[in-house]
């Protein structure tokens, strides 16, 4: 089956603008065959971990890879890394590099009623404003270890405030395995749409207490408070054993009935969807990275540091020490002593550097870079 399609308003060789060509259609003559729908998850393929692919503690409000969050809170620990542990090509028809692996480092044998490990993803309220009360389907590839294979855990969505909420359970084993479900998002409650809002949330559940288990699963609730299980079938403790461990990947969100292979965008549009909403300038080389230039007085400096690309709203902005990061002129270097940032937008800030001698020159052009031997970096959060 096909359609006749006129592009228009196109550069093309006569100079006419427009040219019609032929697409195949799918057997419902609704969708162009070989067009992917868009996957409303960025970066589900794992790829970008701005502060660090190595395993690190998994704390409340504390990102992984770079859009993923962990709600933590529970007498045990838990450890997020990249893996390099994927779905083959003959299992999934996608070379996926990196997988995202939660380990048990720390056991809490006994969740308490309000503990809970949770780690989600945010939909942004103008991205959602395409999904809202309409049929998606929810894709992505788990596994977990040997000692934790069968164990059922759960997945939500929820609204901003967290008061609405769909679950559903899954019980992933030692191999690979794809799970997908086709949802009719929420026709009540409170949804949010503006760029600045949560629109919708996307939760992995590992562990959760009693007092979170009035859900109900395949169906929208509304019981005025965080609900992520349903009593009837139980969640499993991830926190029971320091062997298990659980593995996601391929992670997509689709408009529609059904999720198709999935497929990650060329890796200069993941970075740059990524960069939207967290940035991270590392200084590797003291000699030939230079984070910023502006102009100093004998002690004192404003520089003007540039965004790769604009932010999704104005940042928080971390960095490390004042004394890791390098000031100087054409004739002399000094560390840092303070370091300041002021006036920080969707696009720009201004650095305020100072350091305690008299080395710098006067209204002279000037850099910072990284000291000689320290790890430099200034973070740009703008993420939900």
């Amino acid at each position: 089956m096909a359609s006749t399609i006129k592009v228009t308003n196109i550069n093309t060789p006569d100079g006419t603008g427009s040219l019609t060509v032929d697409r195949p259609l799918a057997g419902d003559g609704n969708a162009l065959v070989g067009i992917s729908p868009r996957n409303f998850i960025i970066d589900g393929d794992f790829t970008q971990w701005p502060e660090g692919t190595s395993a690190a503690t998994a704390t409340n409000d504390k990102y992984s890879s770079a859009l993923f969050e962990s709600q933590i809170s529970h007498d045990g620990t838990i450890t997020i890394e990249r893996s390099t542990s994927v779905p083959t090509i003959a299992q999934s028809k996608h070379q996926s590099a990196y997988s995202w692996l939660a380990k048990c480092t720390g056991t809490d044998a006994s969740i308490g009623a309000d503990q809970y490990a949770r780690f989600r993803y945010h939909i942004t309220g103008s991205d959602f404003a395409h999904l809202h009360q309409q049929e998606i389907t929810i894709s992505f590839w788990a596994k977990t270890a040997a000692a934790n294979s069968g164990d059922t855990y759960y997945f939500v969505l929820t609204n901003s405030a967290q008061v609405r909420s769909y679950v559903q359970n899954f019980a992933p084993t030692s191999s690979w395995t794809k799970f997908t479900y086709t949802i009719t998002l929420d026709s009540g409650g409170t949804w949010l749409f503006t760029e600045a809002d949560i629109g919708m949330k996307f939760e992995i559940i590992l562990a959760a207490g009693s007092t979170h288990d009035n859900a109900t699963i395949g169906s929208w609730v509304d019981t005025g408070q965080q609900e992520w299980w349903a009593s009837g079938t139980a969640i499993s403790n991830f926190l029971d054993s320091t062997s298990n461990e659980f593995y996601l990947s391929q992670v997509g969100l689709y408009l529609g009935g059904s999720a198709p292979t999935f497929t990650s965008p060329p890796i200069s549009t993941v970075k740059d969807q990524v960069e939207y909403y967290v940035q991270r300038y590392d200084l590797t080389d003291n000699s030939a990275q230079w984070l910023c230039v502006g102009v100093c007085s004998a002690s004192a400096s404003q520089s003007l540091l540039t965004w790769r690309r604009q932010l999704r709203v104005a940042p928080t902005v971390t960095s490390t020490a004042a004394a890791t990061f390098e000031g100087g002129d054409i004739a002399a270097a000094a560390d840092l002593n303070a370091i300041n940032f002021n006036d920080v937008g969707v696009s720009t800030m201004r650095i305020h550097g100072t350091q305690g001698g008299s080395t710098w020159t006067n209204h002279s052009g000037f850099y910072i870079t990284r000291d000689g031997t320290d790890t430099a970096w200034v973070m740009l959060d703008a993420r939900h």
